[in-house]
């Protein structure tokens, strides 16, 4: 895919996202950065487990455990991603054949503020602590003696970690619901197109073009689901651990300034990514249930009204689409009651963490 045909597609942070994590097909003769990205993903999860190894404590095992998992999982993330380069390249191609709405600026926009995230939490804990004890810890044990060899190194470790995990997730996030909310745009302005037309006005030639302009959007949720379908699941698992985890540590232990900057971030960042991917994800099934609605309403409206017996009965054609919801893997269906069920999770598991004899 050329460049300048996938910022036709796509908002410019996203598209610069994806060219240089290596996730859509680049033009030859550029210079490729998502070999370094790779590299840095699979370096932060590799080092995390050494880290803890090193500095094994039964105290802090679980939560370690856990943002290790998280960390893996992003990794696998970008591993499935990458491979399916060259079908993402065509979906964002076909993207261009559906009108923008004005929420992707937003989401383009959110992309640039979730990048900064790591620079800031890797700034605040480099200043805010024991730089000899943490450099230690992040050094395998080993004692780093230079003060700025020190801040160098807990700069680091603490950026690669944090852009890792949650920091491309999220942008993941940010590009899949950047995907359906150009769909339920499409689909919307459709069902408004329909609505507007009467049941005289709306013939079998305004059926057809109906159907045909669903097609393709049909198509593009089609390779949505293959791209998106194991990776989002791996997101789903990793955002919803650690806000678990995240939590349950919190009301259990009692943190420091460091651990309340770092556990914040990771668990804000990970409820409210959760929450908004599986809302906007979840409007594609509420928006084609009233595009199905009204398609039917129109050409119903238009059979009794004129008895048209010559006409072809179209409203099957649409009817009996099967009921569509992205999927994690075929196990989690992306619907907004998903939403209300994972927070109503977190709150039961709240109130029996708080119930706990001894808490």
């Amino acid at each position: 895919m050329k460049g300048n045909e996938m910022k036709s597609n796509i908002p410019c942070f996203i598209s610069i996202f994806v060219w240089c994590t290596g996730l859509v097909q680049g033009s030859e003769g550029r210079l490729k950065a998502w070999p370094l990205v790779s590299l840095v993903l699979l370096f932060s999860t590799v080092d995390f487990a050494v880290v803890i190894i090193a500095n094994f404590d039964t105290t802090g095992l679980k939560i370690s455990l856990t943002l290790l998992l998280a960390l893996t999982l992003a990794s696998v993330m970008h591993f499935l991603m990458s491979r399916m380069k060259r079908r993402l390249s065509i979906l964002l191609l076909k993207l261009q054949y559906l009108p923008p709405s004005t929420k992707e600026r937003i989401f383009s926009l959110l992309m640039l503020v979730i990048f900064l995230i790591p620079v800031a939490v890797a700034m605040s804990v480099t200043i805010l602590c024991d730089k000899k004890i943490t450099s230690t810890a992040y050094a395998f044990g080993k004692e780093v003696e230079n003060q700025w060899a020190q801040i160098m190194l807990i700069f680091f470790k603490e950026y690669i970690y944090f852009l890792t995990y949650p920091t491309f997730p999220c942008l993941i996030s940010v590009l899949y619901c950047t995907i359906c909310v150009r769909c339920s745009y499409a689909i919307r302005k459709l069902t408004l197109k329909i609505s507007l037309c009467s049941p005289e006005q709306f013939g079998p030639s305004e059926q057809i073009q109906v159907l045909r302009y669903k097609e393709k959007i049909d198509e593009i949720l089609k390779i949505t689901q293959e791209i998106f379908s194991v990776p989002s699941f791996c997101f789903i698992v990793a955002t919803s651990i650690s806000c678990y985890s995240i939590l349950g540590w919190y009301l259990i232990c009692n943190a420091e300034t460091i651990q309340l900057i770092e556990g914040s971030t990771v668990g804000v960042s990970s409820f409210l990514c959760l929450t908004v991917t599986l809302w906007t994800a979840g409007t594609l099934p509420v928006e084609l249930n009233k595009l199905k609605d009204m398609f039917y309403e129109k050409t119903f409206s238009r059979w009794i009204s004129f008895r048209f017996l010559s006409e072809e009965n179209y409203r099957n054609e649409i009817l009996n689409k099967p009921y569509f919801a992205f999927t994690g893997c075929d196990i989690i269906s992306y619907t907004r009651n998903s939403v209300f069920a994972i927070v109503g999770a977190l709150v039961t598991y709240t109130v029996l963490i708080i119930n706990m004899p001894g808490l």
